[in-house]
């Protein structure tokens, strides 16, 4: 692998691993490369790697063949001495895509939205990813300095669809001098895993103050945000609302 596709690779594995994610989906995974490092880090996490390709001819104009398959990607990964990953054909644009999901990976740990470029088919990956995304969930998206669809979508994340419970950093490097950009939507997960201060060193508040005003702020930014779609008089979002997204 060409070294400035693995320190992208590098950081991502490093992120399931500090953040024990168990549950790993890749759309995008053409011949592996990222692939390879996300099984090490759900080895190191007793997780799983959930890959999704369309392997064959793609782009706006039709103009990128596919050099790799499905086959030729287990095959390598397997050589390599991997056996924690499911890899399926599929058109993420299609309900076959979504029913697969819904049945090996209801809830998602991490996911590495790499696929199709464009405005509609990044949302389209993002909103089917992200209702089943956990509590303490994470999303990369790849190529989000460069390329248009992918700078537009993460800009409307951050202000047409933003519904206050997660947040975003981006990160201009990647790909050697081509810096193509690689940007993370995490979950705010202080108040989803709900544990205790234990240990005092001088804030002036005590640590249950600390926990209400986090809540109301909390409270607020999704109040602010989707108060159609919540119950505002706690900062708990109903699975069912998960995903749906402000509209404009």
């Amino acid at each position: 692998m060409k070294e400035h596709a693995r320190s992208e690779s590098v950081f991502i594995k490093q992120l399931i691993i500090f953040n024990r994610y168990k549950v790993c989906v890749e759309i995008g995974v053409f011949r592996g490369g990222t692939t390879k490092y996300l099984c090490e880090a759900a080895k190191e996490t007793s997780g799983h790697v959930y890959g999704f390709d369309l392997w064959g001819t793609h782009g706006l104009n039709k103009q990128f063949q596919m050099q790799y398959s499905q086959q030729s990607v287990e095959k390598i990964l397997v050589e390599e001495g991997h056996n924690n990953f499911t890899l399926h054909k599929v058109d993420t644009t299609t309900q076959k895509f979504k029913e697969i999901l819904l049945s090996e990976c209801p809830v998602i740990d991490f996911a590495f939205i790499d696929g199709c470029h464009s405005y509609p088919g990044l949302k389209n990956d993002f909103d089917t990813i992200y209702p089943l995304l956990s509590p303490t969930g994470m999303i990369a998206f790849h190529d989000t300095l460069r390329i248009d669809g992918c700078r537009e979508f993460v800009l409307d994340l951050r202000t047409k669809y933003y519904d206050g419970s997660y947040d975003i950093i981006d990160f201009p490097w990647g790909m050697g001098n081509r810096r193509a950009g690689l940007t993370i939507l995490s979950k705010r997960q202080f108040i989803a895993i709900n544990l205790p201060l234990d240990e005092r060193c001088g804030s002036p508040s005590t640590p249950a103050d600390i926990i209400k005003r986090e809540k109301e702020w909390m409270r607020l930014e999704i109040q602010k945000n989707v108060a159609e779609q919540v119950d505002t008089s706690s900062i708990i979002v109903d699975k069912t609302n998960l995903g749906k997204l402000k509209k404009k």
